[in-house]
């Protein structure tokens, strides 16, 4: 009797445990549907530093582990501010000055990152004597037209080492390898430069950098450091997808912190080095040592500060109106949740 209640109770307990077993086993094993990443379109000046990093975050994944993906849109500078200002686009890297540019069309834009560091260099021929920013006095110097970002970030670095241009210096104006070209021919003493072109330049052994215009800016700042390209929203754009946005500046920044604790990574990216003529040993030895210092990796209160220090000298310079509500138009880190 007490065999047969023992075998009932073993048999209870069996059904019991099945009739659990099948009742949590759906939910036991069911998975999470995995979320797609978000499709981003993400425009950069062709074969600029911003195109490099994009190469980087689309070979690394970089993009998908914030949970987007970005669709890299390559094109000229003046083509890339025209979309954005127009509405065309929505997220851009480009000059923040842009944005009073979008304001007249009512386009409305915002800065919600630095995206490219200022570090220029002063190339000059290889035989030049031209050793510092001051010896520039009285020359004459190549860069790109004053409606660019490039201009107005080399007007203020210049202010800072103690030259006024417009009236220390004249001036040619064109894009980079035609300004190379003036210096090569002697048409101009200096040339206003940032890699990647500067690598090819000087591995070639014709140029020479004469000062680090970027590095003279930070020294007159106290250490921070020039954001002449931003990443630019659209404010409709960015008020409907904050926590895209927010993974968009994270991923921009996280691409900064791989490439400088990786510079190898640059030369694994062969058809960009292919494409840009940058495909040799001395030139990706160039762009490993020089390129990663044009990243941001971080958007904090020091960031934040040099911005409004480019808006202040901007105006200083009569670059901008000295009315123009720039530090509007800047979404802080706080405000993105950084």
């Amino acid at each position: 009797m007490a065999n047969l209640k023992t075998s009932l109770l073993v048999a209870g307990a069996v059904v019991l445990l099945v009739a659990v077993f099948w009742w949590i086993q759906p939910n036991f094993w069911k998975k999470e549907p995995v979320k797609e990443p978000v499709k981003v379109q993400y425009q950069v000046a062709a074969g600029g530093a911003n195109e490099l990093r994009a190469q980087v975050i689309k070979k690394y994944g970089i993009d998908k582990k914030h949970g987007i993906d970005f669709e890299i849109v390559t094109t000229d500078p003046g083509e890339l501010e025209r979309r954005i200002a127009n509405g065309e686009s929505y997220l851009a890297d480009i000059s923040p000055f842009t944005i009073l540019a979008a304001k007249q069309k009512n386009i409305n834009l915002l800065v919600i990152s630095p995206s490219v560091l200022y570090r220029y260099h002063v190339l000059v021929s290889i035989d030049s004597h031209i050793a510092s920013v001051q010896e520039l006095k009285g020359k004459k110097i190549g860069t790109q037209p004053k409606v660019t970002a490039a201009y107005i970030a080399t007007a203020i670095a210049l202010k800072a080492g103690g030259i006024d241009v417009e009236k220390d210096v004249s001036m040619v104006f064109g894009n980079i390898p035609q300004t190379a070209a003036a210096v090569e021919k002697g048409e101009a003493d200096a040339a206003m430069v940032a890699y990647p072109p500067a690598a090819s330049l000087i591995a070639s052994g014709k140029f020479k950098s004469a000062a680090a215009l970027g590095d003279i800016w930070s020294q007159k700042e106290g250490g921070l450091v020039l954001p002449f390209v931003a990443l630019v929203a659209n404010k409709d754009w960015y008020e409907h997808n904050k926590d895209t946005a927010k993974r968009a500046v994270e991923t921009i920044l996280d691409a900064g912190r791989f490439i400088q604790e990786r510079p190898s990574a640059i030369s694994e990216l062969t058809d960009y080095l292919n494409k840009y003529n940058l495909n040799t040993p001395p030139i990706r030895a160039l762009l490993e040592t020089n390129s990663p210092k044009q990243f941001p990796n971080n958007y904090g209160e020091k960031e934040v500060m040099a911005f409004e220090r480019y808006f202040a000298q901007a105006k200083e310079l009569k670059i901008i109106p000295a009315d123009a509500p720039m530090d509007s138009f800047l979404v802080k880190p706080s405000e993105l949740g950084l």
